[in-house]
């Protein structure tokens, strides 16, 4: 599996699934209904395409419960497998934050594998 961050973006969306928000790193499913802000074009088309939160800072370990509307700020990563191309989803972990001014941002830049 392969997770390329492809830039920044802010949202608000609602909860869908909480039931793997449990445990670090906690994995929420979400539906977008605002772009606030974001470094990639046509962010509204591709917001569409979220379907998780993905978070690696404990603090948002068994914080939010289907149905909540939530404030979400972080890296847009597409993630691949090795025969199929999963959801997308928004990935906070620790590190500077994101900047959503500069789409080269040493805080945006980087590939992830597992």
């Amino acid at each position: 599996m392969v997770a390329q961050e492809v830039g920044a973006i802010s949202v608000l969306a609602h909860v869908t699934d909480h039931a793997e928000g449990l445990a670090t790193p906690a994995v929420y499913g979400i539906a977008v209904d605002t772009v606030v802000g974001s470094t990639i074009d046509e962010a509204d088309v591709f917001a569409r395409r979220i379907t998780q939160l993905r978070s690696y800072l404990g603090a948002y370990t068994g914080a939010f419960r289907e149905g909540d509307v939530v404030y979400l700020s972080g890296r847009l990563v597409h993630i691949r497998g090795r025969t199929r191309t999963a959801p997308s989803a928004l990935s906070s972990r620790p590190g500077p934050p994101p900047s959503l001014s500069s789409p080269t941002s040493p805080a945006d830049a980087g590939q992830v594998r597992s």
